[in-house]
């Protein structure tokens, strides 16, 4: 499957066919690797060298015995399959949409394979139970840091002077995204830098920190300069954007969320938490990010949809009159825009 986009790339270019939508395999190399091989690779999509989008995908999370078993209740993906495949043509992905802002950049789309929201620095091992009872050790190598670490490293010895970078990532890989954006500002001092979470912030439970330390995160983490003084005990995703932010301010950082998230909410009910308003965690997480970094932009919409970059909607959704894509756009463009959506974070009348 991994080599279907680049054979399609050559076989269009032999034909003189419209290459808008090939995609070139990138092998991740040394260090890089899936939760239980060494397999990984990373695509781009060719477009303006002066513009790019760094683009972190999603694909679950795991952290014990159970959803960590994939023969049982595993909620990661633990392999580059056709979700992880950057071909689905949606979305910012949709590069025949003359109204796709990220139409003409050139796209580096990262899969996620780690079950560790690109952050992991270790292997862990669990088990699983069979029906005698009899455990069954097995190992997740939670090492999706360096998968992403490769990939950007790939960007930097390959596009000297970007304008302009967007770095985003859609559910499992938006909670890294203000990370990665902060070591992309800091590597291309002369660019400006734009960061989009795409669907992951509502996540507030008393698990994460103790999660981050059990992947290896907390202490990959504090080998940056900017993160050395965190406290592991409240280590949580909104530090990301409270660090980044002050390391960075010339960088825009910004959220979307749906208000009533169901797949934000079963994690949620995975890490303990239950019979929340998850528009309440929104508002929470928010108002902890901002008493740092008060520039987070935020689009919040009504409804459970989770996630928009890679869907269909990006074309059509409206919040209080302005659409998801203009939203994006401005972005991008570096106009200033309005939080969206903040009626649907007050506390109920």
């Amino acid at each position: 499957m991994l080599l279907i986009l680049a054979a399609s790339a050559m076989a269009a270019a032999a034909q003189g066919a419209d290459t808008s939508s090939v995609w070139n395999r990138v092998p991740g190399g040394s260090g890089t690797g899936c939760a239980h091989d060494s397999n990984y690779a990373f695509f781009v999509h060719p477009g303006d060298p002066r513009r790019l989008v760094i683009y972190l995908n999603g694909g679950g999370a795991c952290w014990n015995n159970l959803n960590c078993d994939l023969h049982g209740r595993g909620t990661f993906r633990d392999v580059i399959d056709t979700t992880q495949l950057p071909d689905q043509k949606s979305g910012i992905f949709d590069f025949a949409n003359p109204r796709n802002p990220a139409r003409d950049f050139t796209i580096i789309f990262i899969p996620y394979c780690t079950g560790d929201v690109f952050l992991g620095a270790r292997t862990v091992s669990y088990s699983s139970t069979d029906t005698t009872g009899a455990k069954h050790p097995f190992d997740i190598r939670h090492r999706g840091r360096a998968n992403a670490e490769q990939a950007v490293a790939w960007v930097y010895a390959r596009y000297p002077a970007p304008q302009l970078v967007f770095v985003t990532g859609s559910s499992a890989g938006a909670i890294p995204s203000p990370l990665y954006a902060s070591l992309v500002a800091q590597h291309y001092p002369h660019a400006r830098v734009v960061q989009l979470g795409d669907g992951a912030g509502g996540y507030r439970a008393a698990a994460i920190p103790g999660i981050l330390a059990m992947w290896g995160a907390t202490t990959a983490l504090r080998q940056d300069a900017a993160f050395r003084g965190v406290d592991s005990a409240t280590l949580t995703f909104e530090t990301l954007y409270e660090v980044a932010g002050r390391t960075n301010p010339q960088v825009t950082f910004a959220q979307y969320n749906s208000s009533e998230d169901n797949v934000q909410l079963s994690f949620l009910a995975m890490l303990g938490v239950h019979d929340v308003r998850f528009a309440d965690l929104l508002a929470a997480n928010f108002a902890d990010i901002r008493r740092i970094n008060p520039v987070l932009r935020t689009y919040t919409a009504p409804g459970p949809m989770h996630t928009i970059l890679r869907r269909p909607e990006f074309y059509s959704l409206t919040v209080e009159g302005v659409a998801i894509r203009d939203w994006v756009a401005d972005l991008l463009g570096g106009k200033r825009v309005a939080d969206v959506g903040e009626s649907l974070l007050a506390p109920p009348k």
